[in-house]
């Protein structure tokens, strides 16, 4: 692999692998009432969704032209989705009963907290191993 887009491929690699988690967890999250229990209806939570996403594409084209924007908004998001994964939805997996759709359910959040914690750390070092512009010197 190039050395000039070995960060960015990794990291858009990483962000899609956390898209495929958290995509799918979105809907479960709608299908069990999370919006609710926030006081949104389903249709501000559509509308948050969408600009969830257009977040991570605008991003993503950031980080693959290697610009610090596109790796803070995505060290951004794996840290939010983690925290989320981990304060929301961890608790309640750990209790003995089943959880939501069971074990699909459970491997999308753990899945979506492990790929937030490497996305947030890929990013970082992508941003660490950036040349520093002429006005940074």
């Amino acid at each position: 692999m190039d050395k000039k887009y070995k960060w960015s491929n990794l990291v858009i690699g990483v962000g899609l692998v956390l898209v495929l988690f958290s995509a799918p967890h979105l809907i479960d999250d709608f299908l069990y009432g999370i919006p609710e229990e926030f006081g949104l209806t389903n249709q501000q939570t559509q509308i948050l969704a969408g600009i969830f996403h257009v977040q991570l594409i605008v991003f993503f084209v950031l980080a693959a032209r290697k610009r610090k924007a596109g790796y803070y908004g995505l060290v951004f998001w794996g840290i939010f989705l983690t925290l989320a994964g981990i304060l929301k939805h961890l608790p309640e997996i750990l209790k003995p009963e089943p959880y939501w759709s069971g074990l699909f359910s459970e491997t999308l959040i753990i899945g979506m907290i492990f790929s937030g914690i490497v996305l947030a750390t890929t990013s970082m070092l992508a941003i660490r191993d950036l040349p520093q512009s002429k006005s940074e010197k």
